[in-house]
């Protein structure tokens, strides 16, 4: 039996993308007019960057609203993914403000890391918060799906290629700390500030673990939500640092960026780039692999209120 989900958007979410489209654009227009406050934000994207994915986020709301044709909602998502693209560039440096912000209120010393670019920071963050509002706004915009047995074992099939995704995205950071810390430890000269890459291993291994249950074809022994907030979680941070790289060394080499990063070698501009670009396709997958296992959780709902309408019926 073939059945079709509609992905029609709700008014709260729509209320949802255009509130939080409004406040990026507030809090970056006022990050512009008071100009930064650290001298570290001068390597970040530019907060212009906000400007334009508003325009995008309204054209996809408008041409939803206009259109009920398959050809219309499908440019209205890829208005509201280009959207939350530019909402991803402008936060860049969001993770790092934390980090900041967390020495700042914790008075751990840290030197110049405890100084915070607050009204930087404070538009960095509201983008991210768009950024995540709209991608939620361009997944539902997507036109009825067919479920029969092609389907699920295309579904299948993906959980499976995002699966090894994941694994191959999480290991090359870790694996670098790991050579660096192994040369450091057997050649002290080399790097005396190499310590052993605790975070780092916890971090990517975690985060391959997440993938892997949101992934997983059996139940699993945790809340759902619980999943779903670390998928989002996992996946905002991970997107912004990597298209913070992306968006920074784009604009640095256009000329419209006032800093400047230079590294030592094209090898040493390579592997910063391999390895930002492995944090941004992680990203991709922990997202791909939340969406499909909300998408998952409301097929099963469905099932089972259309299994206990049978019987009632029945």
């Amino acid at each position: 039996m073939i059945t079709k989900h509609s992905r029609t958007a709700g008014p709260i979410l729509i209320a949802a993308t255009i509130g939080a489209a409004a406040v990026a654009a507030l809090t970056a227009a006022a990050s512009l007019a008071i100009g930064p406050t650290e001298e570290y934000v001068r390597v970040f994207p530019p907060r212009w960057l906000a400007f334009i994915a508003v325009a995008l986020a309204l054209g996809s709301l408008l041409v939803a609203r206009k259109t009920s044709s398959t050809r219309g909602m499908r440019a209205a998502g890829v208005l509201g993914w280009a959207a939350a693209v530019f909402f991803f560039g402008a936060s860049g440096g969001a993770v790092l403000d934390g980090f900041r912000a967390f020495f700042w209120a914790t008075g751990i010393p840290s030197g110049d890391f405890a100084t915070v670019d607050w009204p930087g920071a404070t538009a960095r963050a509201a983008s991210l918060l768009a950024a995540l509002v709209t991608v939620a706004w361009a997944w539902r915009l997507r036109g009825g799906h067919t479920r029969d047995a092609a389907g699920a074992a295309a579904s299948a099939r993906t959980r499976i290629a995002v699966a090894w995704c994941a694994v191959a995205f999480a290991v090359p950071y870790p694996l670098l700390k790991l050579v660096w810390w192994a040369q450091g430890h057997s050649n002290p000269p080399v790097d005396l500030a190499a310590g052993f890459p605790v975070m780092e291993l916890l971090s990517f291994s975690a985060a391959l673990v997440l993938v892997l249950l949101l992934t997983s074809s059996q139940r699993v022994p945790l809340p759902a939500w619980l999943l779903v907030a670390g998928g989002w979680f996992a996946s905002m941070a991970l997107l912004s640092m990597g298209f913070l790289m992306v968006f920074g060394l784009l604009a640095q080499a256009t000329g419209v960026a006032a800093g400047s990063v230079e590294f030592a070698s094209d090898g040493a501009t390579l592997m910063v780039l391999g390895v930002y670009g492995t944090w941004l396709a992680l990203g991709v997958v922990m997202l791909t692999a939340t969406l499909g296992f909300i998408d998952a959780r409301g097929a099963t709902r469905d099932a089972e209120n259309a299994r206990a309408r049978a019987s009632i019926a029945a």
